[in-house]
């Protein structure tokens, strides 16, 4: 085994090493062995040493017990008195035969000591060890602190490892007033005792045991993570010194001998448990220090990609947001738009308020940008007045998105207590249609603001003329809507359900159509996506409950009974804190019973929060509306959700009813909705039904209900009341 080079000094010199022996030839041995690694001087007895020490005070000294005139003992006595030299430590050199004196240098305060004859690499072991233990003692202020803050340490653990109790009976009672001591009999409760939660802080482990020898238990100690923060000391006979060295080259810290001399043992064991937590400490310092530097240079990035003033992404953080987009969309087929938007004349008002407030100014405007997104971090500031965004669902809906923006930048401004306007321009870019880098999106996204700004303020332009003609459409059907909802020109249709064990109607599903004053009827797959999109669905959707329970009133009053009135429920309604108030005071304000009501909600929007979900499912429920789930079959279908949700209806997806003759798939699904339904109480309705076969299908299957163009198409009320005669309430 090579033992590794000493740490080099912090001014980077060889580690300086006095020799104190009266003997030349030992002086000589012992230079010829350590010569490479060290800057070497010598003495030939104590009063030498100690001027020299005194002159340039060596990083440790190795001396001999027995020299004529000052012998060892006496020059450490006169080394420790003096405050230049008292805190260099001190190895002895020492025969065999010189033992019993052993003790007597450790309670002096020598740090160690080595029998002679020497062995080359376990000399090294032992100067190195003491090196860096001074070292760690001797480090600034930054390692004092954090042994400070440490607290008292709780004694350190040793595992001691011997197959035979009784040769380490004497050594438990010595070292157990100062250590907490665990014992194993054999190398695999030693591995188990390591691997647990608390491991030893250091462990003692004989070299000659059954089975499991210890250089193996040794091997496996520090072949574990965390193995090589243990110190492992060897037991072994006085004269095993191959054994002695081999115990090294598998990665022990040391050894001692037996028959114990105790003093020895702990000093032994003391300097590694001390050596091995200052090892610790300062691993995690390194460990904490460069988890700190981390932390800075995040900081440093955060100031170099970040917009000091309102803390939005910079131009350069946008520009690899941008890029990681186009990166992402290549691989997925995903689209997105980019946004620039501008503020017109805004430099008016840096000139007329001065800089200060027009920063201030910039502040709210990323604050209310952020407010209509508030989930995307790729929103940026890329100069003095523009920002830019991108938008994952592409060309749809960046209109709304990007008109919307405009709208709430037009509202005013408060700024120490007056208020300020601005207007904003957009220009917005698709990807991929517009270009498939993210260079190409950036120059078109700017040239359509540049257009945006040359057509007024206030104004949104699609760099693609075909994007720009269809968002013009969406944009004016949105202003249309929200005329529409003001003008009345919203209707409800009704669609009867039958039940098929009688032919009778029993219940309607109320569809809201558009009847515009210059399109005629606008189909609802047109402008229902678009009221999600813009909010619109709230407004409607509560115009569409008080409309239907305004038509139950209105035919209970004319002795009619067409059954429960089912109402469909978008996700944004249903997501609302106060949606079971709404629905009790559309009840209340036409004084209808809650059972003439039924409210149809998707898997889907139940799925989006369940807990929620089920609590205002229950509130509703203890009121007396009834509830279906709509398009069951096309989420999530399962029986655990269903028993908590507790309706009273589920509607099959039409999707199932139009394959139910040509396609096994929906036949096997529709079977099993029917029979998961029924077995928890539920009636089931089907939509979608066109044909007599499917009809009569559905009937053999067991269904309940049929509702379908078969049975009749939506109406609006009056000519509901000629498809069947309903028997008076």
């Amino acid at each position: 085994m090579s033992v590794p080079p000493p740490p080099a000094h912090s001014t980077g010199r060889k580690p300086r090493l006095l020799l104190v022996d009266d003997v030349s030839a030992n002086l000589h041995t012992v230079i010829g062995v350590l010569k490479d690694d060290y800057a070497i001087s010598a003495a030939t007895d104590g009063r030498r040493a100690i001027e020299q020490a005194r002159r340039q005070p060596p990083d440790l000294i190795l001396m001999d017990v027995q020299m004529p005139g000052m012998d060892g003992y006496e020059t450490l006595a006169a080394l420790q008195r003096d405050p230049a030299t008292a805190d260099i430590p001190v190895i002895f050199l020492t025969a065999l035969s010189e033992a019993a004196d052993e003790a007597r240098g450790l309670l002096m305060g020598a740090a160690d000591y080595i029998a002679k004859p020497l062995n080359p690499q376990l000399l090294k072991t032992r100067i190195q060890n003491q090196l860096e233990l001074a070292r760690y003692r001797r480090m600034p202020a930054a390692l004092d602190t954090a042994l400070l803050t440490t607290g008292a340490a709780p004694p350190a653990t040793l595992l001691v490892v011997d197959d035979v109790p009784d040769n380490i009976h004497e050594l438990l009672e010595a070292l157990r007033g100062e250590f907490r001591i665990l014992v194993a009999s054999d190398g695999a409760r030693a591995l188990e005792l390591v691997q647990g939660a608390a491991p030893p802080d250091l462990v003692l482990l004989d070299v000659v045991m059954p089975g499991m020898g210890g250089y193996e238990v040794c091997r496996r100690i520090k072949a574990l993570p965390g193995g090589q923060r243990i110190p492992v000391i060897f037991v072994t006979v006085a004269d095993a010194a191959q054994e002695k060295v081999h115990g090294f080259e598998v990665g022990a810290a040391d050894y001692i001998t037996k028959p114990f001399d105790i003093d020895e043992v702990r000093a032994r064991v003391r300097v590694h448990v001390e050596l091995a937590r200052l090892r610790r400490l300062l691993e995690d310092l390194v460990a904490q220090r460069t988890a700190m530097l981390q932390v800075s240079e995040e900081k440093y990035r955060i100031l170099t990609h970040r917009d000091p003033l309102t803390g939005l992404p910079n131009r350069a953080l946008f520009a690899e947001l941008l890029a990681h987009s186009v990166q992402q969309a290549e691989h997925t087929g995903a689209r997105f738009a980019l946004l620039c938007l501008d503020l017109d004349k805004f430099a008016a008002i840096n000139e007329t308020q001065g800089h200060s407030l027009g920063d201030r100014l910039l502040v709210q405007v990323a604050q209310r940008l952020q407010g209509l997104l508030p989930d995307r971090d790729a929103i940026a500031r890329v100069g003095g007045d523009e920002f830019n965004i991108v938008l994952d669902h592409g060309a749809q809906g960046a209109d709304l998105t990007a008109q919307h923006m405009i709208d709430a930048l037009a509202a005013p401004f408060v700024l120490d207590g007056q208020p300020i306007y601005v207007s904003a321009s957009v220009g917005i870019a698709a990807y991929p249609e517009d270009g498939a880098s993210a260079e190409a999106l950036q120059s078109k996204a700017d040239a359509a603001l540049h257009q945006a700004k040359l057509d007024g303020r206030g104004s949104l332009r699609f760099f693609s003329p075909e994007i720009m003609l269809r968002a013009k459409e969406r944009l004016s059907l949105e202003a249309e809507m929200r005329r529409a909802l003001d003008q009345g020109e919203f209707r409800l249709h009704y669609q009867p359900q039958l039940r098929l064990a009688d032919h009778k109607m029993v219940g309607l599903e109320a569809l809201v159509r558009w009847e515009h004053p210059q399109r005629g009827l606008i189909p609802p797959g047109l402008f229902i996506p678009l009221a999600e999109e813009s909010g619109l669905i709230m407004p409607l959707g509560t115009w569409v409950l008080h409309e239907a329970a305004r038509q139950v009133r209105a035919w209970r009053d004319a002795g009619l009974d067409p059954g429960p009135v089912a109402v469909n429920i978008s996700a944004l309604q249903f997501g609302t804190g106060d949606f079971v108030a709404t629905v009790e005071r559309a009840l209340a304000a036409h004084q209808v019973e809650p059972r003439h009501l039924e409210l149809e909600i998707t898997e889907s929007c139940l799925m989006a929060n369940r807990d929620q979900a089920a609590t205002a499912l229950e509130a509703l429920r203890q009121h007396g509306v009834r509830l279906a789930i709509d398009d069951f079959g096309t989420g999530y279908s399962s029986m655990s959700y269903l028993q908590q949700f507790k309706v009273h209806k589920l509607k099959i997806d039409m999707s199932f009813v139009r394959g139910l003759e040509a396609s096994a798939s929906s036949q096997s699904i529709v079977t099993a909705i029917i029979a998961l339904g029924h077995s928890l109480q539920f009636d089931i309705v089907a939509e979608g039904v066109e044909t007599p076969q499917q009809m009569e299908h559905l009937r053999r299957l067991g269904c309940d209900m049929v509702q379908g163009y078969l049975i009749g198409r939506p109406a609006p009320a009056p000519a509901i009341r000629c498809l069947d005669p309903w028997q008076a309430a």
